[in-house]
């Protein structure tokens, strides 16, 4: 009977003992599992606790690590302002790739505090974080881009000691057609990016002035290049070609072909100010690798000058690069008056408009 007995509690040492051992080995993942279900507090992340980690940390980078509070189950991560939360959270996504780690989910979601990134992720170690990142009031030097754009018009002469008196660059968005009338206003001026502004077919009637040079899209293919080459011609140190009205035109895929391939060859950009939802310039672009961008002008009937360079401002602390885009008018410098001032209050470095368009 002793015997048994003995058998029986041996048998039961060893049981206890490959449990202890089975949680001993399995020690992360029972850890992941009772921090995902609450039922403990997720270790605080140390910058120098782990080589990895600190070099994650660097990449990203974050700003402050912070204590987690009791309730919390999430570190949270400082990072700086003027640089969108998505630009984060690819570069974290990019190094947990490189070193075998892998990324569990991202979602951008509304808190008390504002917006805030929810980032799990299981580190090339094995173990499994949660993490919370939080936009800091701290700013890096020059973390966000703003470019500077005015349409040029006959008007153009008389805001020459404006824009000289500009202590940023700027780009100017000129009609082919109008450049033997502002071409004495151009002379005066010291610094300049020219951008070609395009007419294109609108879905409002537009004046017949811009008749011979507007793309329509009911012309050929060489119709079209050869009116893109002949805007090129007159402009041979245009970065790019924006839109002049063309609500129509950007809807038709094969108008855009054909308008790109001259742009393309030369490495030049096309920006879209057509505000068209049925577009089709991205999808365009997209195929055939030109470098394109969307973007909103100043609209009077939407909004005031002033509303439009806070809403411009707040999208370049957002995104990260944005671009301002106004007539010119007295209205128009009133409202950038302290624009220099406020774009350095957030960190916003000028740049040409041709920056915004480089790749990151």
């Amino acid at each position: 009977m002793k015997k048994k007995n003995l058998i029986l509690v041996t048998i039961c040492v060893a049981i206890v003992l490959s449990g202890v051992f089975l949680v001993l080995t399995n020690k992360s993942a029972l850890d992941n599992t009772l921090i995902a279900t609450g039922l403990k507090e997720a270790t605080p992340i140390l910058a120098d606790a782990d080589p990895y980690m600190k070099k994650l940390l660097q990449e990203i980078p974050v700003l402050q690590v912070m204590p987690k509070k009791k309730k919390n189950s999430r570190e949270i991560w400082k990072v700086g302002r003027g640089v969108s939360y998505p630009n984060y959270l690819l570069r974290a996504q990019k190094h947990l790739d490189k070193f075998g780690g892998k990324v569990l989910s991202m979602e951008e979601i509304e808190s008390r505090t504002g917006t805030v990134v929810d980032f799990d992720f299981v580190a090339p170690f094995g173990d499994t974080f949660y993490v919370e990142l939080q936009v800091a009031d701290s700013f890096y030097n020059n973390t966000s881009r703003l470019a500077v754009a005015f349409y040029a018009s006959k008007e153009l002469a008389g805001f020459s000691s404006e824009l000289n008196g500009l202590n940023y660059p700027y780009s100017l968005l000129i009609t082919p057609s109008e450049l033997p009338v502002i071409k004495s206003g151009l002379k005066n001026l010291k610094n300049y990016e020219s951008v070609i502004w395009l007419p294109m077919e609108d879905k409002k009637l537009r004046s017949k002035d811009f008749s011979k040079s507007m793309v329509f899209i009911h012309q050929s293919k060489t119709e079209i290049q050869d009116l893109v080459s002949d805007a090129l011609k007159k402009f041979p140190n245009a970065q790019g070609i924006a839109t002049r009205f063309g609500s129509r035109a950007v809807e038709q895929q094969a108008l855009l072909h054909a308008m790109f391939k001259p742009l393309k060859d030369k490495d030049l950009w096309f920006m879209d100010l057509t505000n068209n939802r049925y577009s089709r310039t991205e999808d365009v672009c997209d195929e055939i690798h030109l470098n394109c961008r969307i973007e909103s002008p100043f609209d009077p009937s939407r909004m005031t000058h002033a509303n439009y360079v806070s809403k411009v401002l707040k999208s370049a602390r957002r995104s990260g690069k944005a671009i301002l885009i106004l007539p010119l008018s007295d209205a128009s410098f009133k409202a950038i008056e302290n624009l220099e001032a406020d774009a350095a209050a957030q960190g916003s470095e000028f740049v040409s408009l041709s920056n915004i368009f480089q790749n990151e």
